[in-house]
């Protein structure tokens, strides 16, 4: 059926969960269906899809507007917050109309059978295909957020509610924010089993790599570079077990700087515009603790399975609801996982079964997890949380749920 074209709209070229599931999903779609994938920004995500021979395109003209659990914007005047990202947030509303307009037109030129937007903010995108009377897929890789009034949140659910003929959610509590008027399904997030295999590893030996001990156990955390995936209070909660558990380390993976920026200047101009920086604050917490030693940053891994399989556990210390594809990943490879009591990460490790769950931007009690997690191989929950993985989150079921909602929108 490769007469038959979809549409695919990526909002972000980083190696992160969503381009990834994209990704995996596509590997499974372009087997029945012609697919174009447009990205809004560039990113070493774009490389990698063409790599795998799958045409993609970069259009800048299309933009966002993030109101989700992960990224959003304050109102609030009273706020530091508001301070921070107006800027940014001022450009997401001034690039809505000219994106609706490009959205369009790429449409009015690809001519595709269906449109699939893979995540919640591609707004100006949603209203210009729903425009265009083209089927609409939404995949939603994130919470929605209710904020304090909850008055954007209900302008955008209507917006996706009422423009889907779709709305693909990764699990219930997700699914329950929006309220489809049309379909809504469950279509959790799948792992790829044949490249996360814990039987099919090639060695990268990583603590050679990273100048430790062999016997050292490794807390891995799967992408840390934004403030709602937890990585200060991990980094507080390892400060306070790192004498009980000398042979114990932290790396961080993904983007963000390897090196924090200790520049006079750029600090001068933060401390006068209340700007934080990240990595700084995470620098800080190593240089009080004397952690220079016990926590890296290795950078971008696309290969991440061959890493996975030479750390101890995963840490997911997310502040915000999300499903992050780290936990099934880690599941996959038989590792052991500790993530945060909140929406979508509860519900992956079923409520505490098959992981710790800990507490929320609480360092107390996730270093109490982080301490019984380092005290035992915890062999039960990991055969727990495999089993399942294996069971919720097999690609060929779940990629087939996508693709039979591509048929059945086609059928009418």
């Amino acid at each position: 059926m490769l007469d038959k074209k979809i549409l695919y709209v990526q909002h972000s070229g980083a190696n992160g969960g969503a381009p990834m599931s994209l990704f995996y999903l596509l590997e499974f779609v372009r087997k029945e269906y012609d697919i174009v994938v447009y990205f809004i920004t560039d990113g070493p995500a774009v490389e990698f899809y063409r790599k795998a021979g799958i045409q993609c395109k970069i259009n800048t003209a299309l933009g966002k507007l993030p109101h989700c659990t992960i990224e959003n914007q304050s109102l609030n005047p009273l706020s530091a917050k508001f301070y921070h990202n107006i800027k940014v947030y001022v450009r997401h509303y001034m690039k809505l109309l000219p994106s609706y307009y490009e959205m369009k037109k790429i449409i009015a030129f690809e001519r595709p059978d269906i449109v699939h937007l893979n995540s919640s903010v591609l707004i100006a995108e949603g209203l210009a295909t729903k425009s265009m009377g083209v089927p609409l897929v939404w995949h939603m890789r994130d919470f929605l957020e209710y904020g304090n009034f909850k008055l954007r949140y209900r302008v955008f659910r209507k917006i996706i509610s009422s423009c889907a003929d779709v709305v693909i959610a990764l699990c219930d509590s997700e699914l329950n924010r929006v309220k489809p008027e049309k379909r809504g399904v469950v279509i959790p997030n799948f792992v790829n089993f044949d490249k996360f295999n814990p039987e099919k590893v090639e060695p990268v030996n990583l603590r050679k790599k990273l100048g430790i001990a062999e016997k050292s156990k490794i807390i891995a955390m799967l992408g840390w570079n934004t403030p709602a995936k937890g990585a200060l209070t991990l980094l507080k909660a390892f400060a306070n077990i790192k004498d009980m558990h000398p042979e114990a380390v932290l790396v961080l993976f993904g983007e963000g700087e390897r090196i924090a920026d200790q520049s006079r200047l750029r600090n001068v101009l933060r401390i006068l515009t209340g700007k934080k920086n990240l990595r700084l604050q995470i620098q800080e917490i190593i240089d009080r603790n004397g952690l220079q030693e016990r926590v890296f940053f290795p950078g971008v891994i696309f290969d991440i399975a061959n890493y996975i399989a030479e750390v101890d556990i995963i840490a997911a210390p997310f502040t915000e609801p999300h499903f992050a594809r780290p936990i099934l990943e880690a599941g996959a490879m038989k590792k052991l996982i500790i993530t945060s009591d909140i929406d979508g990460t509860r519900e992956m490790v079923l409520n505490g079964e098959a992981g710790f769950l800990a507490a929320t931007n609480d360092e107390a009690d996730w270093a109490r997890k982080l301490n019984i997690a380092l005290g035992d191989s915890h062999a039960d929950k990991i055969g727990l949380m495999y089993q399942n993985t294996r069971q919720t989150y097999n690609a060929d079921i779940n990629a087939e749920k996508t693709i039979e909602e591509y048929r059945n929108i086609l059928r009418i």
